[in-house]
């Protein structure tokens, strides 16, 4: 089957006539994949052409009915790769069986939600990750740069971390591979429920106390933005010119950001100036609340005896009417 569909695709020339941006190697590249070489040692059973692109109805990539359109190529995959009767008798490298749940734990992560929920095409799927034509199972000293493609301030910050050299398996240790969860800051700190105490535990180990401290210092930046941003708001709201205020608040919450990102580090030494920005700009927002705040309450009192004066007014020119009327 490769070479009958290699015939075509494997010839530049023919294929300058009908699809000249047509890539033209597939058939030597899945020549190194898992597949092409368990085909070339007599394995039947494995993916070719045919099985991730039809045979007669065969659509381009781009159509949204296509076995490999993204938010299709799981169920493709799947098609063997969850069957326990196709998978029967593969074995990973350390002699155990094969898995046949990555499609069932794909669908939990947070890149399948946004594929499917949020249309987001470019969200990981299979072939992102394991390739489609060379595919191949990375390995554990290349998960950090295959999740690097995506995430690369993530990556650069965790290759110059302590846990770069400690890791096997990279960003995999605290995230998985196929069930990726949306992260929280619950990942983190001195906490037992925590993710950093499955490693780090008692009471004078420094990596549990670096994790504190650094998930402190997010949890007191996260407070401040939630205590300002409903002052804001509230004032805002009371019609008030909060614009700035608001601005600034924004401008502190990519220090939360950055602290997040910064996280990867795993070194609390650069994570408390980023969250000491945020919160020196939101001791200004605060103080500058305070002001707003008492613009409003003389607002308020000017507003109050004016409405004062003028009920004293209404009720003075009744009286007046009563008086004339009785005469």
């Amino acid at each position: 089957m490769i070479a009958t569909c290699a015939r075509c695709h494997s010839d530049a020339e023919f294929m300058r006539r009908y699809a000249p941006r047509q890539r033209v190697d597939q058939a030597a590249e899945y020549a190194t994949s898992v597949h092409g070489k368990r085909l070339a040692d007599g394995d039947r059973q494995v993916a070719t052409c045919t099985n991730c692109h039809g045979a007669h109805g065969i659509r381009r990539v781009n159509d949204v009915k296509s076995p490999t359109f993204p938010s299709n190529v799981a169920n493709t995959c799947a098609t063997c790769h969850a069957s326990a009767s196709h998978m029967a008798g593969y074995r990973l490298p350390n002699k155990q069986p094969l898995p046949i749940n990555q499609l069932a734990l794909y669908q939990q992560s947070v890149h399948y939600q946004a594929l499917t929920k949020g249309n987001d095409l470019s969200a990981p799927t299979c072939n992102d990750c394991h390739g489609n034509h060379g595919a191949a199972p990375p390995g554990a000293g290349s998960a950090v740069n295959v999740c690097g493609t995506c995430h690369a301030v993530f990556a650069q910050k965790f290759s110059s971390s302590v846990h770069a050299q400690i890791f096997d398996r990279g960003c995999v240790e605290c995230h998985s591979n196929h069930a990726v969860l949306q992260p929280s800051d619950a990942l983190l700190g001195g906490d037992p429920k925590s993710l950093c105490a499955s490693c780090h535990s008692g009471a004078d180990d420094k990596g549990l106390a670096a994790a504190a401290a650094i998930r402190t210092d997010i949890e007191k930046l996260k407070s401040a933005l939630d205590r300002s941003g409903a002052v804001v708001a509230s004032l805002a709201n009371a019609g008030m010119e909060m614009t700035a205020q608001q601005l600034a608040i924004g401008t502190a919450r990519t220090r939360l950001t950055l602290a997040r990102t910064e996280v990867h580090a795993f070194d609390a030494a650069k994570v408390t100036p980023i969250t000491a920005e945020g919160l020196a700009m939101l001791a200004a927002v605060d103080k500058a609340d305070e002001a707003a705040s008492a613009e409003l309450r003389f607002r308020r009192r000017g507003l109050a005896a004016s409405l004062a004066a003028i009920l004293l007014l209404v009720v003075a020119l009744a009286a007046k009417i009563r008086q004339l009327d009785h005469r």
